[in-house]
């Protein structure tokens, strides 16, 4: 089994690279987002340690995490991104190895905004990071989470740079948009070496 890890920060075009990496490879695709998401459901675990860490106000009106609102906090509070990132370590990394363990595939793709922050990049064969200009990343942000310019732009700044990610990274994958077919192709070059 081989393991590949894709991380790149908010707006990248990760998912395109993953999806696109997956069905080429008939891969196990494993997403972060997703995982959290099935997680942070009411009366699981991380759930409960969330509310603990933030308070009942994270939560809506039918008690399920207003997942918005925690992320403006995250975005804007450091040391709250930081807390939170340690219990995704400890909750979600988890069930994502778990899952590759559980995995019957020659490849398992990895999707995961915080694969180097959480270690997870230490269990890849393969890291590819994936890069995007600024403003297309701002575009994709405000259409995907419905927020404005700004809100996008702080979120960007709340991450690590590029330059960050590169310093792990086997492969870079710059997602521009542009060309659809182009770009496939250019990822099936990187797929190539890769095999």
């Amino acid at each position: 089994m081989k393991i590949i890890g894709i991380t790149g920060s908010s707006g990248s075009g990760k998912s395109t690279i993953t999806n696109i990496l997956g069905q080429e490879l008939k891969a196990k695709t494993i997403y972060a987002d997703k995982v959290v998401e099935q997680m942070q459901k009411k009366s699981m675990e991380y759930f409960n340690k969330i509310v603990e860490l933030f308070g009942t106000e994270i939560l809506n009106e039918i008690g399920e995490l207003n997942r918005p609102k925690l992320a403006e906090i995250i975005f804007t509070n450091s040391k709250k991104r930081e807390e939170l990132n340690a219990l995704t370590k400890q909750y979600v990394v988890e069930e994502i190895k778990k899952q590759i363990q559980e995995a019957n595939k020659e490849y398992v793709i990895i999707d995961a905004p915080l694969l180097i922050e959480t270690g997870l990049n230490e269990y890849c064969d393969i890291v590819i990071v994936v890069i995007s200009n600024i403003n297309i990343q701002t575009e994709r942000i405000c259409k995907r989470d419905n927020i404005s310019k700004d809100k996008a732009i702080e979120r960007i700044n709340s991450q690590p740079n590029n330059e960050f990610y590169k310093k792990c990274a086997n492969y870079i994958v710059e997602n521009n948009g542009g060309n659809y077919d182009e770009f496939v192709g250019r990822i099936r070059t990187s797929l190539q070496k890769l095999q």
